[in-house]
Protein backbone atom coordinates (compact mmCIF):
# COMPACT_ATOMS: atom_id res chain seq x y z
CA UNK A 1 0.00 0.00 0.00
CA UNK A 2 1.62 3.32 -1.29
CA UNK A 3 0.84 6.67 1.03
CA UNK A 4 -0.50 9.78 -0.49
CA UNK A 5 1.03 12.55 1.09
CA UNK A 6 -0.88 16.05 0.35
CA UNK A 7 0.44 19.63 0.76
CA UNK A 8 -1.52 22.68 0.36
CA UNK A 9 -0.93 26.22 -0.98
CA UNK A 10 -0.07 29.85 0.66
CA UNK A 11 -3.31 31.40 2.36
CA UNK A 12 -4.81 27.35 2.87
CA UNK A 13 -4.18 24.89 5.35
CA UNK A 14 -4.70 21.09 5.31
CA UNK A 15 -8.64 21.60 5.53
CA UNK A 16 -8.29 22.52 1.60
CA UNK A 17 -7.73 18.32 1.06
CA UNK A 18 -10.84 17.33 3.21
CA UNK A 19 -13.46 17.01 0.16
CA UNK A 20 -10.67 15.27 -1.64
CA UNK A 21 -9.50 13.01 0.93
CA UNK A 22 -13.61 11.91 1.55
CA UNK A 23 -13.35 10.72 -2.21
CA UNK A 24 -10.05 8.72 -1.83
CA UNK A 25 -10.45 4.89 -1.91
CA UNK A 26 -9.11 2.90 0.82
CA UNK A 27 -6.19 1.29 -1.26
CA UNK A 28 -3.77 4.12 -0.33
CA UNK A 29 -3.11 5.75 3.17
CA UNK A 30 -3.33 9.40 3.35
CA UNK A 31 -0.87 12.02 5.58
CA UNK A 32 -1.41 15.85 5.00
CA UNK A 33 1.48 18.17 5.62
CA UNK A 34 0.36 21.57 6.88
CA UNK A 35 2.87 24.87 6.53
CA UNK A 36 1.27 26.41 10.05
CA UNK A 37 -0.25 29.42 8.19
CA UNK A 38 -3.30 29.31 10.64
CA UNK A 39 -2.01 26.61 13.08
CA UNK A 40 0.31 24.38 14.30
CA UNK A 41 2.54 22.80 11.34
CA UNK A 42 2.15 19.56 10.71
CA UNK A 43 4.90 17.20 9.05
CA UNK A 44 3.34 13.50 7.57
CA UNK A 45 3.97 10.47 9.22
CA UNK A 46 6.01 8.38 6.46
CA UNK A 47 8.12 5.59 7.55
CA UNK A 48 11.39 4.47 5.90
CA UNK A 49 11.03 3.14 3.04
CA UNK A 50 7.67 3.60 2.28
CA UNK A 51 6.23 4.38 -1.19
CA UNK A 52 5.03 7.94 -0.90
CA UNK A 53 2.93 9.27 -3.83
CA UNK A 54 3.29 13.09 -3.17
CA UNK A 55 0.56 15.58 -4.09
CA UNK A 56 0.74 19.20 -3.93
CA UNK A 57 -1.58 22.21 -4.78
CA UNK A 58 0.32 25.46 -5.91
CA UNK A 59 3.24 26.24 -3.19
CA UNK A 60 2.99 22.66 -1.94
CA UNK A 61 4.10 21.56 -5.21
CA UNK A 62 6.77 24.16 -5.84
CA UNK A 63 7.62 22.44 -2.23
CA UNK A 64 8.07 18.91 -3.07
CA UNK A 65 10.00 19.94 -5.86
CA UNK A 66 12.40 22.42 -4.30
CA UNK A 67 12.44 21.78 -0.54
CA UNK A 68 10.50 18.16 0.63
CA UNK A 69 13.28 16.01 2.69
CA UNK A 70 10.57 13.18 1.80
CA UNK A 71 11.37 10.45 -0.83
CA UNK A 72 8.61 10.18 -3.62
CA UNK A 73 8.23 7.60 -6.06
CA UNK A 74 5.52 9.98 -8.12
CA UNK A 75 4.63 13.57 -7.83
CA UNK A 76 1.32 15.05 -8.95
CA UNK A 77 0.72 18.63 -9.28
CA UNK A 78 -2.45 20.42 -8.78
CA UNK A 79 -2.47 24.14 -10.18
CA UNK A 80 1.33 23.55 -9.67
CA UNK A 81 4.42 25.63 -10.63
CA UNK A 82 8.05 24.54 -10.21
CA UNK A 83 8.86 28.20 -9.90
CA UNK A 84 6.63 31.19 -9.17
CA UNK A 85 8.17 34.09 -10.79
CA UNK A 86 9.62 35.28 -13.95
CA UNK A 87 13.07 34.71 -14.34
CA UNK A 88 15.67 35.15 -17.65
CA UNK A 89 15.37 31.87 -18.86
CA UNK A 90 11.40 31.60 -17.32
CA UNK A 91 8.15 32.87 -18.40
CA UNK A 92 5.77 33.91 -18.60
CA UNK A 93 5.37 33.57 -14.97
CA UNK A 94 4.63 35.94 -12.04
CA UNK A 95 6.76 39.31 -12.10
CA UNK A 96 9.10 39.59 -9.27
CA UNK A 97 7.75 43.36 -8.75
CA UNK A 98 4.07 42.32 -8.38
CA UNK A 99 4.66 39.76 -6.10
CA UNK A 100 7.31 42.14 -3.90
CA UNK A 101 4.74 44.64 -3.97
CA UNK A 102 2.32 42.05 -2.37
CA UNK A 103 4.93 40.95 0.23
CA UNK A 104 4.82 44.98 1.05
CA UNK A 105 1.69 45.18 1.66
CA UNK A 106 1.35 41.88 3.59
CA UNK A 107 3.70 43.56 6.43
CA UNK A 108 1.68 46.23 6.43
CA UNK A 109 -2.10 45.08 5.93
CA UNK A 110 -2.09 41.02 6.30
CA UNK A 111 -5.32 40.44 7.13
CA UNK A 112 -6.69 42.72 3.80
CA UNK A 113 -3.80 40.96 1.99
CA UNK A 114 -4.56 37.34 2.71
CA UNK A 115 -9.04 38.29 1.87
CA UNK A 116 -7.96 39.46 -1.22
CA UNK A 117 -5.34 36.75 -2.30
CA UNK A 118 -8.30 33.75 -1.31
CA UNK A 119 -11.36 36.10 -3.20
CA UNK A 120 -9.16 36.51 -6.63
CA UNK A 121 -8.52 32.34 -6.25
CA UNK A 122 -12.00 32.27 -6.28
CA UNK A 123 -12.38 30.51 -2.50
CA UNK A 124 -13.82 31.17 0.32
CA UNK A 125 -12.62 33.75 3.44
CA UNK A 126 -9.70 32.41 5.33
CA UNK A 127 -10.65 31.44 8.94
CA UNK A 128 -10.66 33.21 11.96
CA UNK A 129 -6.53 33.52 12.95
CA UNK A 130 -3.82 33.13 10.97
CA UNK A 131 -0.17 33.46 11.59
CA UNK A 132 1.30 36.51 10.23
CA UNK A 133 5.09 35.08 10.47
CA UNK A 134 4.42 32.23 8.42
CA UNK A 135 2.40 33.41 5.86
CA UNK A 136 5.22 36.25 5.19
CA UNK A 137 7.65 33.39 5.31
CA UNK A 138 5.44 31.36 2.63
CA UNK A 139 5.52 34.84 0.33
CA UNK A 140 9.35 34.47 1.12
CA UNK A 141 9.07 31.17 -0.76
CA UNK A 142 7.15 31.98 -3.72
CA UNK A 143 10.10 34.61 -4.45
CA UNK A 144 13.03 31.92 -3.60
CA UNK A 145 12.14 28.45 -4.64
CA UNK A 146 13.04 26.87 -7.49
CA UNK A 147 12.88 23.15 -8.20
CA UNK A 148 13.17 23.30 -12.04
CA UNK A 149 15.90 20.62 -11.77
CA UNK A 150 14.09 18.51 -10.21
CA UNK A 151 11.52 18.60 -12.36
CA UNK A 152 13.68 18.03 -15.56
CA UNK A 153 15.57 14.91 -13.75
CA UNK A 154 12.41 13.61 -12.85
CA UNK A 155 9.90 14.30 -15.39
CA UNK A 156 8.92 11.19 -16.40
CA UNK A 157 7.72 10.36 -12.51
CA UNK A 158 5.57 13.79 -12.76
CA UNK A 159 2.43 14.17 -13.31
CA UNK A 160 -0.04 17.79 -13.64
CA UNK A 161 -3.93 19.06 -13.20
CA UNK A 162 -3.90 23.04 -14.47
CA UNK A 163 -6.27 24.66 -14.55
CA UNK A 164 -7.54 25.99 -17.98
CA UNK A 165 -8.75 29.41 -15.98
CA UNK A 166 -6.45 29.63 -13.47
CA UNK A 167 -6.24 33.21 -12.66
CA UNK A 168 -2.89 32.97 -10.20
CA UNK A 169 -1.28 30.17 -12.92
CA UNK A 170 -2.55 31.02 -15.87
CA UNK A 171 -2.61 28.37 -18.24
CA UNK A 172 -0.12 29.80 -20.65
CA UNK A 173 2.43 29.42 -17.71
CA UNK A 174 1.73 25.67 -16.73
CA UNK A 175 2.29 24.87 -20.11
CA UNK A 176 5.71 26.68 -19.96
CA UNK A 177 6.78 25.88 -17.18
CA UNK A 178 5.82 22.32 -17.77
CA UNK A 179 7.04 22.21 -20.69
CA UNK A 180 9.59 19.20 -19.82
CA UNK A 181 6.44 17.07 -19.34
CA UNK A 182 5.82 14.19 -21.62
CA UNK A 183 2.61 16.03 -23.20
CA UNK A 184 -0.01 13.30 -21.91
CA UNK A 185 1.65 13.93 -18.05
CA UNK A 186 -0.42 17.63 -18.21
CA UNK A 187 -3.54 17.99 -18.39
CA UNK A 188 -6.09 20.72 -17.67
CA UNK A 189 -9.49 21.14 -15.86
CA UNK A 190 -12.23 23.33 -17.64
CA UNK A 191 -12.89 24.55 -13.75
CA UNK A 192 -12.89 28.24 -12.34
CA UNK A 193 -10.30 29.48 -9.81
CA UNK A 194 -6.94 28.75 -8.81
CA UNK A 195 -7.55 25.74 -5.87
CA UNK A 196 -9.20 22.86 -7.84
CA UNK A 197 -9.28 20.63 -4.66
CA UNK A 198 -11.84 23.38 -3.33
CA UNK A 199 -13.67 24.02 -6.62
CA UNK A 200 -13.35 20.43 -7.94
CA UNK A 201 -12.97 17.51 -5.26
CA UNK A 202 -14.48 14.68 -7.37
CA UNK A 203 -12.05 15.30 -10.62
CA UNK A 204 -9.10 15.46 -8.38
CA UNK A 205 -9.67 12.63 -6.51
CA UNK A 206 -10.36 10.44 -9.61
CA UNK A 207 -7.26 12.16 -11.19
CA UNK A 208 -5.16 11.38 -8.18
CA UNK A 209 -6.35 7.62 -8.44
CA UNK A 210 -5.76 7.38 -12.08
CA UNK A 211 -2.69 8.62 -12.00
CA UNK A 212 -1.06 7.43 -8.86
CA UNK A 213 0.64 4.46 -10.36
CA UNK A 214 0.14 4.69 -14.18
Amino acid sequence: MATIVLAHGWGFDHGVWNEVRARLSSAHRVETLDFGFFGAPRQPKVGDGETVIAVGHSLGACWWLAQSPIPWSRLLLINGFPRFTEAADYAPAVAPRVLARMRKSFAQQPAEVLAEFRAFCGAAPAPAGFDASRLAAGLEWLAEWDGRGVLRDRAGEIRALAGSNDPIVPAGMSRAALACLPAEHLEFADVAGHVLPLAAPALCAAWIERVATA
